[in-house]
């Protein structure tokens, strides 16, 4: 008979991948303006990125919000999963919450493509460690306005989070470690522009009608 628990944590990660996998900017966007999100700005499935192609704050919003809802929606559905199997949630959550950002940086339904996973992040990492949330704000605020760099900053907040969890918080540190290499991994190559001196400072919006 097959372990009860790994039943759980398969079908957390099956179903949480499916709800990361979403393309909220994709079909936010296609629906309202008819603009293929991937077409504009660095080509991302984002926040910031419906902002470049469509230069509306509403727009941005609603991806915002449900780029957000599902890392929640995740976190729901593995506390919903380990009460069904009767097991201690920490794990199934943590494994929803992961595996959804997972699907939204690879989605499944746009041939693994998708965006950085910050949105969907944030609320799994507020579950994981609510003081390691808020030393990422901190450290991405203070390093944009230093830098005028937002790649920057989301790049400084996320590796500086694991860091802080290996010194102070050791039961989250794991899940909190691989949430942010799954982050960083997608920032990693605007490095390269950072190196260069060519990453736009404040880089947030383009002209109509540029791509």
């Amino acid at each position: 008979m097959e372990d009860p628990s790994i039943q759980a944590l398969v079908l957390v990660a099956l179903g949480s991948y499916v709800i990361g996998s979403f393309p909220t900017a994709y079909v936010v966007v296609r629906r309202f303006t008819g603009k293929n999100v991937m077409e504009y700005g660095t080509g991302n499935m984002g926040t910031l990125n419906t902002l470049r192609s469509t230069n509306s704050k509403t727009l941005t919003l609603i991806v915002l919000l449900g780029d957000v809802g599902k890392g929640g929606l995740a976190l729901l559905l593995g506390y919903l999963v380990s009460l069904a199997f009767d097991y201690a949630s920490g794990t199934p959550m943590a494994v929803a919450g992961i595996t959804a950002v997972v699907g939204h940086n690879y989605s499944a339904f746009l041939k693994l493509k998708g965006g950085k996973g910050l949105a969907t992040a944030a609320p799994v990492l507020l579950y994981l460690e609510p003081a390691l949330a808020a030393v990422w704000i901190g450290v991405f605020l203070v390093t944009v306005l230093v830098s005028r760099l937002m790649v920057m900053g989301q790049i400084s907040g996320t590796v500086a989070a694991p860091l802080l969890g290996l010194a102070f918080f050791h039961d989250s540190v794991v899940p909190v470690g691989i949430l942010s290499v799954i982050v960083f991994i997608r920032h990693a190559p605007r490095l390269k522009n950072i190196v260069k001196g060519t990453e736009p400072r404040m880089y947030y919006r383009i002209k109509e009608g540029h791509r």
